[in-house]
């Protein structure tokens, strides 16, 4: 039962030109590029980020001074803030080439593409500070969840694809009937700048979120977070609950079904638990198998 994703890459970036694939050019003007999110960002349109140039900033900037800089909205039509309301540098480091960057709780609030693009845009604008060979990101000194790791270097960014090669990826979702009968199904393809299983995994829990497209199947999960903590044990996909989705399963079991025969159709995923420490925890198994029945 278990459909293949459907992915369809784009041609790679050819590495002579000027970063025509990332949406924007190298300025040759003095100062330095700050980069954001380009093109339609809801859509994920075929431009993932852009630059405009900081006369004022240079190569001897700070990285604070940078940083600063990244938190002001573009003056460039067509370029968007990438970075979440309110995220703070709380530190940074440089050793050995290799700049870590410690930013607050906000930062999580991020996934899937839009992580993706606001990691790749704050490699490529602080790898041309001096010195700065790679970049680190970590929230409140802890390490991004597996899988969701910015590419380290200004080569991995454009030779990963993850941003200026978009893919066609298609999902199988179930959705509990109007009548609570049973699940129905419903197939829906988006493109993603990177097609991680955590990308993957955040993209089918963004899905449920936003509710069927089909008549007579319910919204279970409506109204409630589009994003989830999660990672992987094995072939098992550990999902943190947050209260209001692990009240929704404890309370219905087609909902609970939902969500994991939704998760199960991913190539990767064979089963899925989770990790929660609310009241009625042990109304919920330790691990779910696909039940397509």
């Amino acid at each position: 039962m278990k459909r293949r994703l459907c992915i369809l890459l784009a041609a790679l970036l050819a590495m002579t030109a000027p970063l025509t694939g990332c949406g924007a050019t190298e300025t040759e003007e003095e100062g330095i590029s700050i980069y954001y999110a380009a093109g339609d960002q809801e859509t994920y349109g075929q431009a993932a980020v852009g630059a405009e140039s900081w006369a004022d900033g240079s190569e001897t900037s700070t990285v604070d001074e940078v940083f600063a800089r990244m938190l002001e909205e573009p003056a460039t039509d067509g370029l968007s803030q990438t970075l979440p309301d309110g995220v703070r540098l709380w530190g940074w480091t440089l050793e050995d080439g290799a700049l870590t960057l410690n930013l607050s709780e906000d930062y999580n609030g991020l996934s899937g593409i839009s992580l993706t693009v606001a990691s790749a845009c704050l490699v490529m604008t602080m790898t041309q500070l001096d010195g700065v060979e790679a970049v680190n990101i970590t929230v409140d000194s802890q390490p991004l969840p597996e899988g969701s790791q910015v590419p380290q270097t200004r080569e991995d960014v454009l030779l990963t694809g993850e941003i200026q090669d978009p893919a066609t990826v298609g999902f199988q979702l179930y959705f509990p009937l109007s009548d609570w009968s049973g699940l129905g199904t419903e197939y829906r393809e988006t493109e993603l700048y990177s097609a991680s299983l955590s990308d993957q995994i955040d993209t089918v829990i963004e899905m449920l979120a936003a509710g069927p497209g089909t008549d007579g199947m319910e919204s279970a999960f409506a109204g409630l977070e589009a994003h989830l903590d999660s990672r992987m044990v094995d072939d098992v996909c550990v999902l943190t609950l947050t209260e209001s989705w692990a009240a929704e399963l404890c309370a219905r079991e087609l909902s609970c079904q939902a969500l994991v025969n939704s998760l199960c159709e991913l190539d990767q995923v064979e089963a899925v638990a989770f990790d929660w420490d609310g009241e009625g925890q042990e109304s919920l198994e330790d691990t779910y198998y696909a039940d397509y029945g």
